[in-house]
């Protein structure tokens, strides 16, 4: 089907999915106050009843049982979802096990180093992707990490580092350090008026906020599926088409190399029980729709953005950023953590005896109880 065409139609297997009801559909809810999903999210009951199906088939048998979770078209279909997810079409999504490792299928298939090349990054990036960078570095790859202003990326810093030798723009389109969104269609206009691309990381932004790959000008696209996606160890690689083999190499090979479309980027068969849970979180999530998700999170971050603020925890998110996720200075981490754990409410906070930071992030099964209960804990 053609992109556009694909784009428009249904899930494979649509189902009735109302966000009045994810708090239920989320059990984990119950037991504590969780505003966590950048870091993990919960499971869906009906994921999990899906993946002990298949369980229940591979201990118990018949290899018929076996054989509906292990399929092609179990596979195409979860292809086509994450494609219609991002605006793409599915000979543009390849499987990979994880971000970092599409990432990196993406650094070596260009050929960066070898060209003559550099890469631009910054510091808003993902801590590993960094440290790959500088890896990199250390052994010889001109690498430009740009620094951050107030927690955002002021334009001009990067368009003082992208010249005619970058080959590639690697971004987090949203940052796991406070929720930041890239301009991404901005970024993407200066790599291609330097002859370079963009590499987006999407592990905080699929499921969680609207992409277009072909509106927003992303070349690759790496994301995995245990954040927004709602659940698997388990990751997409998506390549532009008129990329493929052509522009990005295959660096890697093994049983799927002479598969074709963003497939041949595939080293070897995909996690099956990965597959079957993405295969049912994606139903589920795109019953919910990523834009009515967004409508449910904004109003919690806005209260969060204001009261804690207030309560003596300033923001490092940048005002009017549309995202789930949002950050916060924390003057005494320790007392902090503390109160938190007595309370029963989990984020994720860093740092020990001086200032740290905690990261807040709120998914489909929260409210504003949840959203109270931690402010309350922390005044």
């Amino acid at each position: 089907m053609k992109r556009r065409q694909f784009v428009a139609a249904a899930p494979a297997a649509a189902m009735a999915a109302r966000l009045e009801d994810a708090r239920a559909e989320f059990p984990w809810a119950s037991r504590e106050t969780y505003l966590n999903t950048a870091t993990e999210h919960p499971l869906a009951a009906r994921t999990s009843r899906t993946m002990e199906e298949y369980l229940h088939a591979l201990t118990h048998g018949p290899d018929s049982a076996r054989d509906r979770f292990e399929n092609g078209t179990l596979m195409r279909g979860v292809k086509s979802m994450f494609a219609r997810l991002v605006h793409a079409s599915p000979d543009e999504i390849g499987f990979t096990p994880s971000t970092q490792t599409g990432e990196n299928l993406v650094i070596e298939g260009l050929d960066i180093m070898a060209r003559g090349g550099n890469v631009v990054t910054n510091d808003l990036h993902y801590g590993g992707s960094l440290l790959n960078y500088r890896s990199r570095q250390k052994a010889g790859l001109d690498v430009r990490i740009v620094a951050h202003r107030e927690h955002q990326m002021d334009f001009r810093d990067l368009e003082k580092v992208v010249d005619r030798k970058t080959r590639l723009i690697a971004i987090a389109l949203v940052s796991n350090v406070n929720g930041y969104v890239h301009e991404v269609r901005r970024i993407a206009d200066l790599a291609h008026a330097h002859g370079a691309y963009l590499y987006c990381d999407a592990i905080q932004a699929a499921g969680a906020v609207p992409i277009d790959v072909g509106a927003m000008g992303i070349d690759f696209l790496a994301c995995s599926a245990y954040k927004w996606l709602m659940g698997g160890r388990f990751g997409y690689l998506y390549v532009r088409q008129d990329l493929q083999g052509r522009v990005l190499k295959p660096k890697l090979f093994g049983g799927r190399s002479t598969a074709s479309g963003a497939s041949r980027y595939e080293i070897s068969t995909v996690s099956h029980l990965g597959c079957v849970c993405q295969h049912a979180a994606l139903e589920y999530l795109l019953a919910l729709g990523v834009d009515r998700i967004g409508a449910h999170a904004r109003p919690l971050v806005a209260r969060l953005m204001k009261e804690l603020p207030a309560a003596g925890y300033p923001s490092i998110t940048p005002t009017g950023t549309e995202s789930p996720i949002c950050s916060f200075t924390v003057k005494d981490p320790d007392a902090a953590r503390a109160k938190l754990k007595k309370a029963g409410v989990v984020v994720t906070l860093g740092g020990s005896g001086g200032t740290g930071s905690m990261r807040v992030s709120v998914s489909v099964f929260n409210n504003g109880d949840d959203v109270t209960r931690l402010v309350a804990a922390l005044s």
